[in-house]
C-alpha cells in the first residue's frame, strides 16, 4: 500500500516498541518520516542511514526541546501531513507511598508532552497537504478509560496522565478543525514492548491479560501501527476527536 506516498509524518518515541512499528509502517507506505526519540543512539541503531528518515534527539516533555525537534524538522520537511505523539513511561506504585516527583515526570511525559510536541508542530501541520488530509494521532490507551491495577500493577499516575491525553485530543480536535487537521486516539490495550517485556514473563500475569482478552493473545506493536495508519489516511478523513481502541477485545468485559 502507499497510503502515505509523498507525505511527511513525525513519530515521538520512534526507537523501540510501538513507536518503531509506527515509524516502520509509515515508511512502507511510502511517507518520510521524522523518527524522534530522547534516545539518539537508538535511533541510529534502528533507522541506519536510511535516507527517508530524519533521526532527531527530542525529550518530549522540555519544551525547549520540543521546539527545537520541530525546528530541525522544518529545516528538512517542508511541511507534516502526520504526527503521531507516541512517547510516554510507564511507572507503578501504590496512592498512598507515591512521590510527587514521580507523578509530575508521567503527566510531563504523558501528557504535557504530546500537547507541547504538538504546538511546536502546529505551523508544519497548518503547512500540510490540504490535497489529502492532516492528522495527529495520539497514543493514550486503555487505561485512560478503565483501569486494570487489579492486575497486580496499580499505576494512577499513568491512568491519570492518560486520561488527561484522551481529554486533550478531544479538545485539540475541535481546535484544529478549522485548518483541517484532525486529531485522534489509538487506545492500545496490553502490547508486547519493552514496557511489559517483564510483567508478560509472570505466567500469572500473562494469564489474567488473556483470561480479559477476547481475542485470546498479546497484542503486537504492528497492530498499533495498524491503527494508527488507518487513523491518519485519507481513510479517516471525516473521523475526528475519537478513539480507536486496539485491545483484542479488553474493553468489551
Amino acid at each position: 500500500m502507499d497510503r502515505f506516498e509523498g507525505r511527511y509524518a513525525a513519530v515521538t518515541g520512534a526507537a523501540s516498541g510501538n513507536g518503531r512499528a509506527i515509524a516502520e509502517k509509515m515508511l512502507a507506505e511510502g511517507a518520510r518520516v521524522a523518527a524522534l526519540d530522547l534516545n539518539g543512539e537508538a535511533l541510529a541503531a534502528v533507522f541506519g542511514e536510511d535516507p527517508r528518515v530524519l533521526r532527531v534527539e527530542c525529550d518530549v516533555a522540555d519544551e525547549r526541546s520540543a521546539r527545537s525537534a520541530m525546528a530541525e524538522v522544518a529545516g528538512v520537511f517542508p511541511r507534516l501531513d502526520v504526527l503521531v505523539n507516541n512517547a510516554g513511561i510507564v511507572k507503578f506504585g501504590t496512592f498512598e507511598t507515591l512521590p510527587l516527583a514521580e507523578w509530575d515526570q508521567v503527566f510531563a511525559v504523558n501528557s504535557t508532552g504530546p500537547f507541547l510536541v504538538t504546538q511546536a508542530a502546529s505551523e508544519l501541520l497548518r503547512a500540510g497537504d490540504t490535497a489529502h488530509t492532516r492528522a495527529v494521532v495520539n497514543i493514550t490507551s486503555v487505561e485512560a478509560h478503565i483501569v486494570i491495577s487489579s492486575s497486580g500493577h496499580p499505576q494512577i499516575h499513568y491512568n491519570a496522565s492518560k486520561g488527561a491525553l484522551l481529554q486533550l485530543t478531544r479538545a485539540l480536535s475541535v481546535e484544529l478543525a478549522p485548518a483541517g487537521i484532525r486529531v485522534n486516539a489509538v487506545a492500545p490495550g496490553y502490547i508486547r514492548t519493552p514496557f511489559t517485556a517483564e510483567a508478560l514473563e509472570q505466567d500469572e500475569v500473562r494469564g489474567f491479560l488473556l483470561d480479559r482478552t477476547p481475542m485470546g493473545r498479546i497484542g503486537e506493536p504492528e497492530d498499533v501501527a495498524g491503527g494508527v495508519a488507518f487513523l491518519a489516511s485519507d481513510e479517516a478523513s471525516w473521523v475526528t476527536g475519537t478513539t480507536l481502541f486496539v485491545d483484542g477485545g479488553w474493553t468489551v468485559y
